[in-house]
């Protein structure tokens, strides 16, 4: 199933989920918005990204969708770490999982729609 994905697609999603992402933080941030807003934008660019990988998968659009939410969230996650922003090991996997959880919905919206 992992050779039948689209990779290029999946790792085309996770880039449009971070410049979808990184578009509305500056909005937020020019109009001061506060936490539930900043954790509505993540979540929103983890449907983007898993829409995206799942129009350009024809085979396994769900698992693409998944897969590109997740390296989008891993990629926010190291870039964080390594930035010196305490995180808790439950909390990368509660995040991850929801990563993975959105980036489906989106693939599984993207599929509905190309039927």
């Amino acid at each position: 199933m992992l050779r039948e994905l689209n990779w290029s697609g999946i790792l085309f999603g996770s880039g449009a989920g971070l410049i979808v992402g990184i578009a509305l933080y500056a909005i937020v941030g020019a109009v001061n918005g506060g936490t539930f807003l900043q954790v509505l934008i993540q979540f929103t660019a983890f449907f983007v990204a898993g829409y995206v990988a799942g129009r350009f998968s024809l085979v396994g659009a769900v698992a693409a969708g998944g897969f590109a939410g997740l390296f989008l969230y891993f990629g926010l996650a190291l870039v964080s770490v390594i930035a010196g922003v305490d995180i808790q090991a439950v909390a990368i996997l509660f995040f991850g999982a929801l990563a993975l959880a959105f980036g489906s919905a989106g693939a599984v919206l993207a599929q509905a729609r190309r039927r």
